[in-house]
């Protein structure tokens, strides 16, 4: 690899920061891709018994990152180095596009392979009915209750399948269409939008939430587009997504659900139950791909394991099946 000229390596990673702000990521991911570059940088630049303010770009070979990555492997997860992975493919990226660099050298870098990981699906029947159940009651040990706010939080993320984020950015005028074929308007990973489907009963709900907030909150002004959809009941506000996982965790210790939702998922199991329910009700997996706002299709078949009763019948239905099913019948003698 050829650099056309000598560049502070810190530098350039705070204008490839800059730049990456432009696209309006969230904070998470800013922090993210400064704490992956920064910290490989740091490893290469301890092999070239250098700092890393001193390190420039014309030090960073495929060798050097090589080595950069075989140190950071040794004490982070294999998802730690992919998504260190990813900062630097992207961060080279830039360096290319401004004659910096001549080529992207992490394409000869092979990161460690994502696994593929089973739905985190709640094991439990009825588990959508007990959280909406829960959540149209009284938090006895709520200092500030809002029943209507709850169930609309509950039956957004169960009927439309959205992430955390995505729930916590609606707003009032996310919602858009005819009255037969509303929608919700929904900003996802890399700021990119797309459309979920959404029927009447859901939209009343939301109705109802929103008169009752009329008279908690006054001064909000609930026909301005930008108005934030879910709040805090104590200020009005928007939550924090921290904030938002506190309170679906507590309707599942409500409910008695808790111990069958899958560690690690939380809110996410919401989003797991959703997209394996619309696989087993007639969704197929590229519908869902759409729905769930995957970039990869690979991302969305791993709902496909979760859903082996589906598999199976249309291996039961297939034509071939009821072939061999008649062949096998007939006696050999």
């Amino acid at each position: 690899m050829v650099m056309q000229q000598s560049t502070a390596f810190v530098g350039a990673v705070d204008r490839f920061l800059v730049e990456l702000r432009t696209r309006k990521p969230s904070p998470h991911t800013i922090a993210a891709y400064r704490s992956d570059l920064l910290g490989v940088g740091a490893r290469i630049a301890e092999a070239h018994d250098t700092t890393l303010d001193e390190l420039r770009i014309d030090d960073i070979d495929k060798r050097a990152i090589r080595d950069g990555f075989a140190s950071w492997a040794s004490d982070h997860a294999a998802a730690s180095v992919r998504r260190a992975w990813s900062a630097w493919n992207a961060w080279f990226d830039v360096l290319v596009a401004d004659d910096l660099c001549s080529a992207n050298p992490m394409r000869a870098i092979v990161p460690p392979r994502q696994p593929r990981t089973r739905a985190k699906v709640i094991h439990r029947d009825d588990a959508i009915s007990c959280l909406l159940a829960t959540a149209a009651e009284i938090d006895p040990t709520g200092r500030h209750p809002w029943p209507a706010r709850d169930v609309v939080l509950v039956a957004t993320f169960v009927v439309t399948g959205l992430r955390l984020a995505e729930v916590v950015g609606l707003t009032v005028g996310s919602f858009e269409g005819p009255e037969d074929a509303r929608r919700l308007v929904v900003v996802g990973k890399g700021g990119k939008p797309r459309t979920v489907p959404i029927e009447g009963p859901y939209e009343r709900l939301v109705g109802r939430y929103l008169g009752e907030r009329a008279t908690r909150f006054p001064s909000h002004v609930l026909d301005h587009p930008a108005t934030p959809l879910i709040v805090r009941a104590d200020t009005g506000d928007r939550p924090s997504r921290q904030q938002v996982q506190h309170w679906i965790d507590k309707l599942y210790r409500r409910a008695g659900i808790r111990a069958q939702v899958p560690e690690g998922a939380l809110v996410h199991a919401l989003r797991h139950t959703f997209a394996t329910s619309a696989l087993d009700h007639g969704v197929d997996v590229v519908e869902l791909q759409e729905l769930l706002g995957h970039a990869s299709l690979d991302t969305t078949r791993r709902y496909l394991e979760a859903t082996g009763a589906r598999l199976r019948e249309a291996v039961r239905a297939h034509p071939a099946t009821a072939t061999v099913r008649r062949f096998a019948a007939e006696d050999p003698a």
